[in-house]
Parts: C-alpha cells; structure tokens; sequence
C-alpha cells in the first residue's frame, strides 16, 4: 500500500509567481539547527517495528529542513514519520496530504507529525510522552500565514527532475516550457540526476518506496537552487 499525497506540484503549464525570482529576503528559512532533526527522529522511530525502513533525508518540495522514515509493517502497512525544523514547516507539509479513510490517521506534534495505520501512529506518540487524539483531518495553517515563494520554486524543481526520471521524452518536449518559467532548471535537474551520488535513484522505478527515499537526497541541491535564482534575479 503507497501513501497518498495531493498533487499540488507546480507544472511546466503553471506559473511561478515573479516573486520568487526578485525576493531575496525571502531565501531566510527556518534555522535547521533549532532542532537536532536526526536525534528527533531517532526518539521516535523506537515506537516502530519495521521489516523495511527507508530514511527520507530531506523535503524536496519545501524550504525547510526535513528528516524522516519510511516503515513497513510485516502486515505491509506502512507509517512514516516526519520531522521539520519548525511547527510551521510541518503543517506547511501536510497540507499536500490526503489521509486514506480506510487505513491511515495522523497524529501532529509540534514540529514532527507521522501519518499510518492508527495503532503505529498511536504508539508513536506513545513514544514521544505526548498525548495525542488520532484524527484523519489535516491541520489547517495559523492564521495570518504568508507562503514562501521559494517553496513553489522547490516544488518547480523538484517536479522537473520527476518527469526527467518518469518520462525522459515529455521532459524534452518540454523543455523550453520548462525553462520559460524558471531559467536554467533543465540544466540543473540533468545535473543533479547525473551526479554519482544519484545512481541508485536513476534506477529505481517510481513505485518503489526506494525512489522516496533516494529522491530525497536531492533536497539540499533544489534548495540551493532556489535560493541562488531568487538572489541572482535583478531588482
């Protein structure tokens, strides 16, 4: 059973506002060091027992930082927990969630949130020494929240380098669409998914929980990305 997840991911057809590309006071995220996100993680997963565990190494799809895991149960349900560098970036998150009624539930806490079968969500937050309802609705945003625009670019990004891996021939008839929204993206996917580092991720197919995990580690490169097009862009 595959997570679900809305597609909410910018296309070659939208548009990225003008804002992402001017805003250089907008590159500011929050400080990944307010929060040890890998020892976070590692006082939760304990909560889990998994006959595979994949490491999720960063969020490609929005600026802040991100740790997490992928865990699957002998019964072949799966949890996943994920841990932000703020309160905000994980209910930014979830808004690109849609809960399967029939087999998931989420409990949110904080900066961390983890989303499977209701008893491992309920242990997780066992785990934690919180207290937590199990629900099936996402969270809405505090009130007053201003997007980041470089998280539509990350977005951008990170949805071209999925179509460069899925589909080689729509990435090429795309590319100048591609490009007309954010200069210089095609040249940067190709360069990410050709770098060693990327091998294993080139050979995985996009149903294998595996290319999760390996696509992850692209995060750090998309951000950096982003935030160079925004600070490089004339005023």
């Amino acid at each position: 059973m595959a997570l679900t997840t809305t597609s909410r991911r910018a296309t070659a057809t939208g548009a990225i506002s003008f804002a992402v590309l001017v805003c250089s006071s907008c590159a500011g995220t929050a400080n990944p060091a307010a929060h040890d996100l890998d020892a976070e993680l590692a006082t939760l997963e304990p909560a889990l027992s998994c006959v595979r565990a994949l490491p999720l190494f960063d969020d490609v799809y929005h600026l802040a930082s991100m740790r997490g895991t992928i865990c699957v149960d002998s019964d072949g349900s799966i949890t996943q927990i994920r841990v932000f560098d703020s309160p905000t970036a994980s209910l930014v998150a979830l808004q690109d969630w849609a809960i399967d009624p029939d087999s998931q539930w989420l409990v949110q806490n904080s900066n961390w949130f983890a989303i499977g079968p209701r008893q491992h969500v309920e242990d997780v937050a066992a785990q934690a020494e919180v207290a937590l309802r199990p629900t099936q609705s996402i969270p809405v945003l505090p009130r007053g929240y201003q997007p980041d625009p470089l998280d539509e670019c990350a977005q951008f990004v990170s949805s071209t380098a999925s179509t460069y891996l899925t589909d080689a021939s729509m990435f090429d008839s795309d590319r100048a669409a591609f490009e007309k929204v954010l200069p210089g993206v095609t040249t940067e996917v190709e360069s990410l998914i050709q770098k060693p580092a990327s091998a294993e991720l080139r050979g995985l197919a996009p149903e294998d929980l595996a290319f999760e995990s390996e696509f992850s580690r692209l995060g750090p490169d998309v951000k950096s990305f982003c935030r160079d097009s925004s600070t490089a862009a004339p005023n």
